[in-house]
């Protein structure tokens, strides 16, 4: 077949350099994916009507190749950026029973252990320590489908001009407090379990005689701390407003009733005092709550959506329970935290974030539970940054907790009635065949689209209480730089646009491992750019648009993710010196289906007088018990141990 050449634009863009970047560039938007998100709103109602279960509407994601899944770094997480093609397919595969008809075949190992835990994720390692520490002699064996563990807690690593760069897959970040005589304020028992320092010291500024404002985590200038950082706002149409929230948006092309709801907005201070606020605000949307309790016009809706969707709600205010804002710290809700004397958070607590997101706290995780897996000691530099996977150690006879990675879970299923059974069959996929352990306990710990359908003997109340989740996808995007001249130039170090392909991104200052920074903060030196992609769809029922949503990710190749980025960034940038052929040095796509439980209203505390959906599932039933953050309505590491805790909890006291 004839190569196409490149166009002037893809050459304008980089798109031809054959470079290690280039040697995934292929595929095309698939075409139901793309068609699933032209459908209105009553269209995908009527597909309901007609049996097609939201979460099983057909589209073309099988057989998907590494075209579609990019180019995915250097280091131990290299090729394993979020749901790769070879996770997706496998998924995918055991969600339309594939794997049915060899089950009667799968090779019996004849192992058998204490304890199976499904998820390599913070829930799952939680769970498996806290049952270590109970009986120091048992035998555990995790399971998990990706090719290295930690969930959402991986990262990407580039090497750029002689410098390791790194940046998150997804989960990112650990609330402190300001006072470093204090604890942290969003911290699991396991933080000082594993030895970790209560306060951190961040790098400084260099190779500028600017004044810039960078802050320390990618997040807080989303809104919630815009004065930690020197932020500019883009409109294609009339260029750059910088710090709008200091000069009174002065420049931006936006009417003045919506200068004044953003300014209310911010000030908004005393929602209703009630004693059942929490049920309350559960039991309405959040855009509710912004239009009819602090009368602000819908102008609103697009700024706060994708900010709150990134942050943890997955989807916008016209779906989630008002409550779940309420969680994430959004406007106006979390001024319920003043009537309760804690003030408003944001103005005595940071997040303190390793290069790598939560993946330099994970390998602390699997380096306590199986010493030899990672290289080096257990100090912070050395996990955080430095130790490589020790594959061979993760999986060895003789040890007590073993790790089998790129292991899909099919079947779990209790030998006998579940109240009279002793163990647990779990029959995995992994390498080409089908194999099966037994488990004296079996810790679920991965989230409810996986364990309805893998869970044979479920009963059928939980069944009901997994199918009300519903989820929703992030696309978190690397983008390595050669240089970031370009922002000092403006003279910003965070940007929010309005148009085009993502919404945000963000400097940070990184922390320092033995007194030094792990990368250069210099705008003439590398750096990497950490964009959080959600995809709402306002307007369509919360069971569709966690669908759509999620086929609106899955349906971009490789390709056509690097290119809208490039494109994006020289529209903002190339007036103030930026090339993307030159100046981009990699980009790494990250995409993670299930990101988010989004929370209705009624999630939190049940509707018509019922249990919640979480509570329904945290009740277990014979020798199975289940933990997942999604549980708790807000996906973080902390509330992730503390459902893998209590699930292992749960099975101790079974004996």
């Amino acid at each position: 077949m004839k190569k196409t050449q490149p166009t002037n634009k893809e050459q304008s863009l980089g798109l031809n350099q054959d470079i290690t970047r280039r040697d995934f560039i292929g595929g095309s938007l698939l075409g139901t994916g793309a068609g699933l998100l032209s459908m209105s709103a009553p269209a995908m109602a009527k597909r309901k009507q007609q049996g097609l279960v939201p979460q099983r509407i057909p589209l073309p994601l099988a057989n998907l190749d590494n075209k579609w899944t990019g180019y995915g770094g250097v280091g131990d997480y290299a090729g394993k950026n979020g749901n790769t093609h070879e996770v997706v397919n496998d998924a995918h595969a055991l969600r339309n029973g594939d794997y049915n008809d060899l089950l009667k075949d799968a090779k019996d190992t004849g192992e058998t252990y204490d304890l199976v835990v499904i998820g390599a994720g913070f829930s799952g390692l939680t769970a498996a320590s806290t049952y270590l520490e109970a009986k120091p002699d048992a035998r555990i064996l995790i399971l998990d489908n990706h090719a290295i563990f930690g969930g959402e807690a991986k990262e990407n690593v580039f090497e750029v001009d002689g410098y390791r760069l790194w940046g998150p897959q997804g989960s990112s970040g650990t609330v402190f407090t300001k006072d470093k005589t204090r604890l942290p304020i969003s911290v699991h028992r396991m933080w000082q379990k594993l030895g970790l320092p209560e306060s951190f010291d961040h790098q400084n500024l260099e190779g500028t005689d600017k004044n810039l404002l960078v802050p320390e985590d990618v997040w807080g200038p989303m809104h919630a701390r815009w004065e930690d950082a020197d932020l500019g706002w883009f409109f294609e149409k009339s260029g750059w407003v910088k710090d709008p929230w200091s000069n009174g948006f002065e420049g931006a092309p936006i009417s003045d009733q919506l200068k004044r709801d953003y300014l209310q907005m911010e000030l908004y201070r005393r929602p209703p005092r009630r004693k059942d606020w929490k049920q309350w605000l559960d039991s309405m949307t959040y855009k509710d709550f912004l239009l009819k309790e602090m009368k602000l016009s819908k102008g609103v809706l697009p700024y706060l959506d994708p900010l709150m969707a990134a942050m943890g709600t997955g989807l916008g205010s016209d779906v989630i329970s008002a409550y779940q804002a309420y969680e994430f710290v959004q406007p106006g809700v979390h001024a319920y935290r003043r009537y309760q004397g804690f003030g408003d958070p944001t103005n005595h607590s940071y997040i303190a974030t390793f290069p790598g997101g939560n993946a330099g706290l994970i390998r602390h995780f699997v380096k306590n539970l199986i010493p030899d897996s990672l290289s080096g000691d257990s100090s912070l530099t050395n996990l955080a940054i430095n130790a490589k996977v020790d594959w061979q150690a993760l999986d060895r006879p003789r040890q007590a907790v073993n790790m089998r990675l790129s292991s899909t879970v099919a079947v779990v299923q209790h030998q006998g009635q579940p109240d009279q059974a002793d163990a647990v069959s779990v029959v995995y996929y992994n390498n080409g065949e089908l194999a099966h352990v037994s488990g004296k306990h079996v810790a679920v710990c991965a989230g409810q689209w996986v364990n309805k359908h893998i869970v044979k003997d479920l009963p059928r109340h939980q069944f009901k209480a997994m199918s009300s989740f519903h989820h929703a996808p992030i696309l978190t995007v690397n983008v390595a730089l050669k240089n970031w001249k370009f922002m000092e130039k403006l003279g910003i170090t965070a940007a929010r646009w309005f148009e085009g392909f993502g919404w945000f991104m963000s400097l940070r200052r990184q922390m320092l491992f033995d007194g030094k920074a792990p990368m250069p903060l210099d705008p003439a030196k590398p750096t990497v750019l950490t964009l959080f992609i959600p995809f709402p769809i306002p307007g369509m029922p919360l069971p569709e648009q966690a669908v759509a949503s999620r086929m609106q990710m899955f349906s971009m190749s490789y390709k056509d993710i690097e290119r809208s980025i490039r494109d994006q960034f020289a529209k903002m940038f190339s007036a103030n010196g930026f090339d993307p052929a030159r100046d981009i040095a990699g980009i790494i796509a990250n995409r993670q289906g299930h990101a988010y439980a989004v929370s209705g209203p009624g999630f939190y505390f049940g509707k018509d007088g019922e249990k919640s959906p979480s509570d329904v599932i945290r009740e277990g039933f014979g020798r199975i018990r289940f933990g997942h953050s999604e549980l708790t309505g807000h996906q973080l590491w902390t509330t992730a141990a503390e459902e893998g805790e209590r699930a292992a909890l749960q099975l101790l006291e079974l004996g």
